[in-house]
């Protein structure tokens, strides 16, 4: 899935089947909505090199 990275389409959300995780890439990265703050916590430990090194985390 390039075409949102690349710009080329843009406002696209990708959900499970019962709509309870999102995910939204963008140009740049992506947002993850998950379903609770441990699920949360788990998918940040998982993938920590995946996050921001900004300071404030954006």
């Amino acid at each position: 899935m390039t075409a949102p990275a690349d710009e080329k389409v843009a406002g696209i959300l990708i959900t499970d089947t019962r709509m309870q995780r999102i995910h939204h890439p963008y140009d740049g990265g992506a947002d993850v909505f998950l379903t609770t703050p441990e699920e949360r916590d788990r998918m940040r430990n998982r993938h920590a090199d995946w996050l921001s090194s900004h300071p404030s985390g954006l």
